[in-house]
């Protein structure tokens, strides 16, 4: 997702963020709401409450979407696997988890969980739309309507068999569950999942050459549908390639450390004589706090007029502290370490064993293609 989201609530247990294109959509369909739907739907309506029942709209919307990750959530809670965060953005909603559903059965029922969420939202606004009488507010029945519309239309785009949509999600879990090969239904449904893509893009350049604006909107949806479905894929198989290797394999040590009172001059300084660019903080007592990035040095060089510690500017994130027994392939789940690129793999009583990076997986993943092309055999070993 292009840019980093920033938390709005704390729900369950779980953290809810938007992402900065959220507000974008926000305010470009409070715009279309006001400026087009809500003036023919609500004669003599004035322009601020057009605009006002624009964004009520889209922020009902918005809600539905937070409904439904919530039901892949709590499916997912149900199974073992931790929500480590739901996050609003471009296109809708995403659940970050930390692991993966080990049973067709179980990454069946969590795909269908959001959808479903959807069809109930729908049909309890088409059931109010019913029953509402013939003298309510025009302003009230537009309202209603749009979300029954918008809803179905969620719906119904959710469920097309293409990653990372839910449907895509169903059609691989069916596959998996029928041919009992994962990679196979990987790779099928990511290829009708292109399929689907670029005749979203076909049908959307041909509307707009027909002067249908709306046709644009479709062919970049197809296009971001198609690479989503290859990044799925390409994730897919390195996830399937790190399987059952730990993270303590993998990782640089020993952890070259800063404590936490230290100075930014001594952070540059250890930094000057040691080739990595990140460093574990501890305390007084050699327990990991934290992480400090070169760059965080360069981007806050003092904090409240004086010199900061390394404490102070420290990321602190608990998702950065990994246990080295941890399957390598659970850092791909972390927001955290998609974040920064590293993780500090710690001791039971957080003492640092050392550090994993973006760079040490993709090291050895090339090594293993090179053992793979030379000896037929897709072992990860550590080279280390």
């Amino acid at each position: 997702m292009p840019g980093r989201s920033f938390k709005i609530a704390r729900i369950a247990g779980i953290p809810v963020g938007v992402n900065p294109w959220w507000l974008v959509i926000v305010v470009l369909f409070t715009w279309i709401l006001g400026d087009s739907y809500y003036p023919a739907e609500v004669h003599g309506i004035s322009a601020t409450a057009s605009y006002g029942l624009g964004l009520l709209s889209i922020l009902l919307l918005f809600a539905s979407v937070l409904a439904h990750e919530f039901g892949h959530a709590i499916v997912a809670r149900r199974h073992g696997i931790e929500v480590e965060e739901i996050d609003l953005w471009l296109l809708g909603g995403v659940s970050r988890l930390k692991g993966h559903p080990q049973r067709a059965g179980d990454e069946l029922r969590y795909a269908a969980a959001g959808p479903l969420v959807t069809a109930v939202i729908a049909a309890v606004f088409g059931a109010i739309a019913e029953v509402l009488p013939g003298s309510a507010p025009a302003a009230l029945r537009a309202v209603v309507d749009y979300q029954v519309y918008v809803n179905v239309v969620l719906l119904c785009f959710n469920l097309v068999p293409a990653f990372p949509l839910d449907g895509g999600r169903i059609a691989r879990a069916l596959l998996w569950q029928r041919r009992r090969d994962l990679a196979a239904a990987i790779r099928t449904a990511a290829g009708i999942g292109r399929a689907f893509g670029w005749l979203m893009v076909v049908l959307g350049a041909l509307s707009f050459l027909e002067g249908d604006v709306d046709g644009l909107l479709l062919a970049m949806i197809g296009g971001f549908v198609i690479m989503a479905g290859r990044a799925e894929e390409a994730q897919e198989q390195v996830l399937e390639a790190l399987a059952g290797i730990r993270v303590r394999e993998l990782m640089s040590a020993p952890a070259i450390t800063i404590s936490a009172d230290a100075t930014l001059a001594d952070a540059q300084r250890a930094f000057a004589y040691q080739r990595g660019s990140v460093l574990p903080v501890v305390d007084v007592d050699g327990r990991v706090l934290g992480l400090l990035a070169l760059d965080q040095l360069e981007r806050m060089p003092r904090a409240g007029g004086r010199l900061a510690s390394v404490g102070e500017i420290a990321d602190r994130d608990p998702g950065i502290l990994v246990d080295g027994r941890d399957d390598i392939a659970e850092l791909f789940d972390r927001p955290a370490f998609a974040r920064t690129g590293h993780a500090v793999v710690v001791s039971t009583d957080r003492q640092p064993l050392g550090i994993v990076s973006r760079t040490d997986i993709e090291r050895a993943l090339r090594l293993s293609r090179l053992r793979a092309d030379h000896h037929g055999t897709d072992t990860l070993a550590p080279d280390h």
